[in-house]
């Protein structure tokens, strides 16, 4: 997460879409970043709202807004999966090596949610504690680059990013048998999504 106090812009972290390489690019010119541990670091819309007037002023914090990528629900939930096989966590509970995506996606459906599916929804990081969507700015993972465009305005300042965190590649193949249970526990982030990269009214999801 990095806020920019001129700009008066908060960038939320959105885990697994990209905001690595921008904190890499644009932490040094950040007034505030938060780099660690990864929970506040990928601080939610509705977190960051109860934090950041205690830290910036109530008054000051109704004039910044607030700017996040999402990323098409599958693909991001893909990526968790592949970057949870990388070798560092062979033998943990966590690691996904020696399964398929569809295994991995039947645990992100239970309730309990085993270590290597332990996942929370775009939907909620992004959301009002009221269940509305609360981001300002919201930008879709493929188009990363208008993104890039929107904070060299805002910023005044050209931004080059380095590719990094790649995850290693791997199948995503689904079962057709997982389709109606994952449209309907994602619901509100495929509505969101459709809506975002539709370019219709995703304020009002």
């Amino acid at each position: 997460m990095l806020v920019f106090w001129d700009a008066r812009l908060v960038l939320l972290a959105t885990p697994k879409t990209g905001t690595h390489a921008l904190e890499s690019a644009l932490g040094d010119v950040a007034d505030i970043a938060f780099r660690h541990p990864p929970l506040v670091k990928h601080m939610g819309y509705a977190w960051s709202n109860r934090v950041f007037p205690r830290i910036v002023g109530a008054k000051e914090w109704e004039s910044f807004r607030t700017v996040a990528v999402m990323r098409e629900p599958l693909d991001w939930l893909g990526s968790w999966y592949r970057y949870r096989r990388r070798a560092d966590l062979e033998g943990q509970n966590n690691s996904t090596q020696n399964m398929d995506f569809s295994k991995f996606l039947r645990g992100y459906l239970q309730d309990p949610q085993p270590a290597y599916a332990r996942l929370s929804r775009q939907w909620k990081f992004l959301r009002t504690e009221d269940g509305r969507v609360g981001i300002d700015y919201l930008f879709p993972y493929e188009r990363f680059g208008d993104l890039v465009t929107f904070l060299e305005s805002r910023l005044d300042r050209k931004i080059v990013l380095e590719l990094e965190n790649v995850s290693p590649e791997a199948p995503l193949e689904v079962d057709p048998e997982l389709a109606a249970p994952l449209a309907k526990h994602l619901e509100k982030d495929f509505r969101l999504y459709d809506a975002l990269i539709a370019g219709g009214d995703w304020k009002n999801i």
